[in-house]
């Protein structure tokens, strides 16, 4: 499965890329941005992909002018609840400035609420990533009361305040 959009490309993700995501998570630039921290084995990660790869799961590697630069993914879905758990990274460090966040997100959430026909869309972040929260907040993404404690802060996003948002932010990406 294959969405290109706002120039990227998400594809599915196949058991022959795990190792490539494997690496891009146990590489410090990422996994310090990430509630599991520890290092991630080839068997730990192979059992990790065997568990997702369903209907209720959608792991996309980020492809940007030909090249495999992050992940996408929309989690956990309950189709009932029309809710599921997305996320986002870039790899890349050359992109980390760059509008391919926001283009990525676009096409993720396009598809998520076109296609998969969700409502909400329900992130955690953590809470020393100020760079994630306000990227998130950019798309509409609110804050849902917690403990101001907790580690990983949730977020929500409805999809009536994402297509407010998105003209705005298709005209930044152009």
């Amino acid at each position: 499965m294959k969405i290109s959009a706002y120039n990227v490309t998400l594809t599915r993700l196949t058991e022959d890329k795990i190792e490539l995501i494997r690496q891009w998570r146990n590489d410090p630039k990422i996994s310090q941005y990430m509630e599991y921290r520890e290092h991630i084995t080839a068997e730990m990660q192979l059992n990790w992909f065997r568990k997702i790869d369903n209907e209720n799961n959608y792991y996309f590697i980020i492809e940007f002018e030909g090249k495999e630069i992050g992940l996408a993914n929309i989690r956990d879905i309950d189709y009932d609840k029309k809710i599921g758990e997305g996320g986002i990274f870039i790899y890349d460090e050359s992109l980390l400035n760059s509008t391919i966040s926001f283009q990525t997100a676009l096409c993720s959430n396009d598809f998520i609420f076109e296609e998969l026909k969700l409502d909400r869309i329900l992130i955690h972040v953590l809470k020393n990533n100020k760079r994630a929260i306000l990227f998130n907040k950019a798309l509409g993404y609110v804050r849902i009361d917690s403990d101001e404690s907790v580690e990983n802060q949730p977020y929500i996003l409805e999809k009536d305040i994402y297509y407010k948002k998105r003209n705005s932010l298709i005209n930044l990406i152009q």
